[in-house]
């Protein structure tokens, strides 16, 4: 590839580099601890500069990553890369210092501690998660209108603390850097502050056993205007550690700043956590990230595409939204893997291609379509939600929709008439029946909603 320091070319190596390295280490958890957190600074004159949170993460890298580092970076950045860390040393005083890798082809060398940035604060937000490539539809709409009341009016809504909670892939960490990006640009003397609750928990021991100053750490933490701590579920059984965040959080809830916390699982779920801890995250709004529906899979992938710049067939298009079901993570990683197959092999990117990839990569496995998968479909596509459907209403448009979701199913799922009308709303099989003719009907007779069956049929690979 062309080194070059543009944000696009970065983004694109990265992504790749971030594919590459979850490939070779095999342990998702091992991913999202060590290098989830890495933030890449700049990439000039063939030497990658990368931010870790402390210098015990760069000892940890450099001791026992390093080579699945370096193959990662030959793969995904091209020919001979050098390596370089920027060390977050202390969070509370904002300072960093500077390490090439150890194993890298250029002399080691550290440079004096100096500030990262301007001002008293880290943000640690990443510019490239933004509220514009969060793309929403029915499965995240709940925590996206959430967030949107937080950037508004930080601390001054019903939603503090805001606790979102999803499958790991769906969005989390994205939608804190979009909360965190978009509130300060909107408000630029905004102290906004995001941070994993395991690096969290390493500046709290950093701060409270190597400099005996535990004070420092919870002062600087208090003063910020929004704290967006991700993965809360990682501070199980690190008493003192929780300790410290339950000061912070209750001075920034008394002084009217804003919180926003991701997990892996609701709070009720949460185990290892005080329960005065457990108390005040239910204080605010808890909100879950569902895993994405077909239609925002697709929304995902051609934005994807056109981010990176290639170009699928339909054919291509569908089969990757119709396997990478789970969470964004695979339909990004599934894009990537494709496109350095296709380099390396130096052969297009077809189906069988596809197939090949993805059979490694999330497991190829033909699924029956469920009576689920439809009404989830149809609900993105009208902009609805699940309870319209199965409810009540005799809007047209609703009950237009509730019709539309029974045809399909009776004609290209297994489930009978009786189990449709179940999943609609516990409905009995005549009204199945009648919605199957009288969208026939309407078809018939007009162009539009046979158009919007077919796009539906299309969404769902039909």
């Amino acid at each position: 590839m062309t080194h070059n320091n543009s944000n696009i070319q970065l983004d694109k190596a990265w992504s790749m580099f971030m594919s590459d390295v979850n490939r070779r280490l095999g342990s998702q958890h091992d991913f999202n601890m060590w290098f989830e957190p890495l933030v890449p600074v700049s990439f000039t004159g063939n030497e990658l500069t990368i931010r870790v949170p402390s210098p015990f993460f760069y000892e940890r890298l450099e001791k026992d990553y390093i080579d699945v580092l370096r193959e990662s970076l030959r793969n995904s950045f091209g020919g001979r890369v050098g390596l370089k860390y920027q060390i977050l040393t202390d969070a509370t005083n904002n300072l960093c210092q500077s390490a090439h890798s150890s194993k890298d082809a250029y002399a080691p060398a550290i440079s004096q501690g100096q500030r990262a940035q301007k001002g008293a604060f880290r943000s640690n937000l990443n510019e490239r998660m933004r509220l514009d490539n969060f793309y929403n539809s029915v499965c995240n709409r709940m925590v996206y209108n959430a967030a949107m009341s937080v950037i508004e009016k930080p601390g001054n809504n019903p939603f503090n603390p805001l606790f979102i909670h999803g499958a790991s892939g769906v969005g989390k960490t994205h939608i804190l850097h979009a909360i965190g990006n978009e509130s300060v640009r909107r408000q630029p003397t905004l102290r906004a502050v995001y941070v994993p609750a395991q690096i969290f928990k390493m500046q709290y021991v950093e701060a409270a056993v190597r400099r005996k100053k535990p004070e420092e750490f919870i002062h600087y933490y208090q003063n910020v205007d929004l704290l967006l701590i991700d993965d809360i579920q990682e501070l199980h059984d690190a008493v003192s550690t929780q300790n410290a965040f339950f000061q912070i959080f209750n001075n920034l809830k008394m002084l009217g700043k804003q919180i926003v916390i991701t997990s892996d699982r609701p709070p009720v779920e949460l185990k290892g956590l005080e329960d005065r801890l457990y108390t005040r995250m239910k204080w605010g709004l808890t909100a879950e990230l569902e895993r994405p529906d077909a239609g925002l899979r697709r929304q995902i992938l051609d934005a994807k595409m056109y981010e990176c710049d290639v170009d699928l067939s339909e054919e291509v298009c569908k089969f990757i939204v119709k396997h990478a079901d789970s969470n964004v993570r695979d339909i990004e990683g599934t894009l990537t893997s494709l496109m350095a197959h296709s380099i390396f092999s130096k052969k297009p990117i077809d189906l069988d291609l596809a197939r090949k990839v993805m059979a490694q990569t999330v497991g190829v496995e033909e699924k029956p379509l469920s009576v689920s998968d439809v009404i989830k479909t149809v609900c993105s596509f009208y902009d609805i939600s699940m309870e319209d459907i199965k409810g009540r209403s005799r809007k047209r448009e609703i009950v237009l929709a509730r019709q539309i979701a029974m045809y399909i199913a009776k004609e290209y799922t297994d489930a009978s008439l009786i189990a449709i009308g179940r999943e609609v709303g516990r409905r009995d099989h005549t009204t199945v029946l009648y919605a199957t003719r009288s969208v026939k009907d309407v078809m018939d007779t007009s162009p539009i909603v046979k158009q919007q069956v077919a796009e539906i049929s299309q969404l769902l690979n039909l």
